[in-house]
């Protein structure tokens, strides 16, 4: 088989033979099998390249045993001469990317001494795994580096040493290789064995960004965007920074300390909210009727500090022989609700108020909680029945 992607990356559209085709029972597809093609198989860490075959959608293209399989819906006659169409925007948007995962790996190797030991390429993600630990500020430096290695436009150079070259060259794999290599080189940056494509030259890259970094399996995970991932990345941040600068009224270059300033401000205006709610449920307390008037004591409240709540209904249980509950909302919304008891089973009265209201929620015997639909009037005329 003719690997056409291998003669010249920019073939996008060949005519080929189909020599096979079989269906497939476990994929639901027929596999074809071409004299010739253009489409990159699964390989490589990253997935395959999509287009049409014969006017059909490709569904997925494999490699085994050196054998590329095509996957579509309908079958082809084998014998049968058909065109093949690449998507080319994928098949850039690859070049791009795992040109840019070389320039990383390779920088990341010369500097840190660290090997990639994993590598996915998929259609909205592009993740490296690194051996060893390496900070973000560590990989800012690589990142500069790679791209001034990009406004270079340094040629990205395939060879296919022979075996004696081969075993006077330094270069990374993964694999203990010793014919047929591959070998791609960025001049003063990395030497790799891959078979993926690749582009031209560093300036067709564009632009290469690290967007992450973090703990993985004894050394690190990083997440890269290249070319026009990373200005579609760079787009979507910039329109978000820009509308949180419009929202906090501040400069752009300031939106960081803005929010820091509104989430001060939302916690001491929270911290405020519960003092005035805590201030509040005492009057709600107050207003209560006395224990040797209803064994029962019902608040409604409109909104509910949970932990505030609890301490009112467990000081309440001291003090009531009945139930003691805490209802917070509106007749219209609905209402949460803690209820609690020292000498009654709660849980009975969970039963009750799903039979009756379709309340949802549950606990222990001596406390409840949940939400309720219904009247303030029909809940406490409810519980002082009970």
């Amino acid at each position: 088989m003719e690997k056409l992607f291998y003669k010249d990356i920019h073939i996008t559209n060949f005519e080929a033979t189909v020599t096979d085709c079989i269906y497939d029972e476990q994929k639901k597809l027929y596999e074809v099998i071409l004299d010739r093609t253009a489409f990159f198989p699964e390989e490589g860490g990253q997935v395959a390249d999509k287009g049409s075959l014969a006017g059909q959608e490709i569904c997925d293209v494999q490699i085994k045993n050196d054998i590329i399989s095509h996957y579509v819906k309908e079958a082809l006659e084998p014998g049968t001469v058909v065109h093949g169409q690449v998507d080319w925007a994928q098949r850039f948007d690859f070049m791009q990317q795992h040109s840019g995962e070389h320039m990383i790996s390779g920088l990341v190797n010369k500097h840190f001494g660290l090997d990639n030991v994993g590598f996915h390429l998929g259609l909205s993600e592009v993740t490296l795994d690194f051996n060893g630990e390496l900070t973000l500020e560590q990989l800012r430096i690589i990142e500069s580096e790679a791209n001034v290695a990009v406004w270079q436009n340094l040629p990205i150079e395939i060879s296919y040493p022979d075996s004696t070259t081969l075993t006077t060259l330094s270069y990374r794999s993964k694999l203990d290789l010793t014919e047929n290599v591959r070998i791609v080189t960025i001049p003063g940056i990395d030497t790799c064995a891959c078979c993926a494509p690749h582009c031209d030259t560093t300036g067709q890259i564009g632009l290469i960004k690290i967007t992450n970094v973090q703990n993985h399996r004894g050394g690190v995970r990083v997440n890269i965007l290249c070319g026009g991932r990373a200005v579609a990345d760079y787009t979507e941040k910039q329109n978000s920074v820009s509308n949180i600068s419009v929202q906090l009224s501040a400069k752009q270059n300031a939106v960081a300390d803005a929010v820091s300033r509104l989430k001060e401000e939302n916690l001491r205006l929270k911290e405020l909210g519960n003092t005035l709610q805590a201030q509040l449920l005492d009057y709600a307390v107050q207003s209560l009727p006395q224990p040797n008037q209803s064994q029962h004591a019902i608040l409604f409240v409109e909104i509910m500090n949970e932990i505030a709540i609890r301490n009112v209904i467990n000081e309440l249980t001291t003090k009531y022989n009945g139930y003691c509950a805490a209802f917070a909302g509106n007749d219209g919304d609905g209402y949460r609700f803690i209820i609690g008891s020292s000498s009654k089973d709660c849980r009975e009265l969970a039963t009750l108020l799903r039979q009756n209201f379709q309340a949802k929620g549950g606990g222990t015997a001596p406390m409840i909680q949940g939400t309720i639909i219904a009247s303030h009037i029909t809940l406490k005329a409810f519980l002082e029945q009970q």
